[in-house]
């Protein structure tokens, strides 16, 4: 059966240059939806984005509310449910364009169903606030091939970065922040993803950031293995690198391709 015509918000969407059909054959999961993974998730249900899977241990707390994704009523409950109740807000307006919306509460380490929500993606975000997650999608990732964005912010919040992981092409996360990092990475940036400090423009900015990349990707564009954001007084730079290679020692990528 034919679609009904896209609804007005895809329709503008398609006028930039995106293709929204494409783009509702897509299954896409987001782990961590706290102020990067839920701005993360609602952009991808707005560009039409099929099947949108959200996994999250945590719960809405008081100290969330000055990033944008939840609001006062959230408060108490698991961010995963408080988010797909959002997402299918939006969705009455998409028609057949609307996405489904997946929500897991749970904890990724060592979780029996990762590898099988992992297969079935054909794009990862990862917006974690802690490395050893990071990890644990990235190793699931690379063994099933599957792209992977993550996103992280500064100690200080006026900083943040983008790496982009396409298996056995572009350096993987254990590349970054495995035992004996691949480079120095920039001063203040926060390998370990604890959210010391957090404002909602950089959260915003690092989210649209790693949207954009899952966009060139999914529709076959050059994408930045690692972007570099700073919104620190006389240092305003989004700062694109391709000068970084894969870890011959990395134990999730390294050596010949499998």
């Amino acid at each position: 059966m034919e679609k009904e015509r896209l609804p007005p918000m895809l329709e503008r969407v398609k006028r930039a240059g995106v293709n929204p059909e494409l783009l509702h054959s897509k299954t896409v999961c987001v782990f961590g939806v706290g102020g990067l993974g839920a701005i993360v998730a609602e952009m991808l249900a707005r560009i039409g984005i099929g099947r949108i899977i959200i996994v999250d241990r945590d719960i809405v707390g008081p100290e969330n509310l000055n990033r944008l994704g939840y609001d006062v009523e959230d408060v108490g409950k698991p961010k995963v449910e408080a988010l797909a109740k959002k997402l299918s807000k939006l969705a009455r307006v998409m028609n057949d364009f609307s996405p489904t919306i997946e929500a897991y509460y749970a904890d990724v380490i060592a979780w029996e169903k990762l590898p099988e929500i992992i297969e079935k993606c054909d794009l990862i975000f990862t917006c974690f606030d802690n490395i050893e997650a990071r990890l644990e999608i990235n190793y699931w990732a690379v063994k099933l091939r599957k792209p992977l964005i993550d996103g992280g912010t500064s100690t200080d919040g006026l900083g943040g970065r983008i790496i982009t992981v396409i298996p056995y092409d572009t350096p993987c996360l254990g590349c970054y922040f495995g035992s004996g990092t691949m480079l120095k990475l920039e001063e203040g940036e926060n390998i370990s993803g604890s959210c010391d400090a957090s404002i909602p423009t950089t959260m915003s900015i690092v989210a649209a950031l790693q949207v954009d990349s899952g966009l060139k990707l999914l529709h076959e564009k050059k994408v930045a293995p690692r972007i570099i954001i700073s919104l620190r007084e006389d240092e305003m730079i989004v700062f694109q690198d391709y000068n970084v290679k894969r870890r011959r020692d990395c134990e999730y990528c390294g050596g010949k391709e499998p």
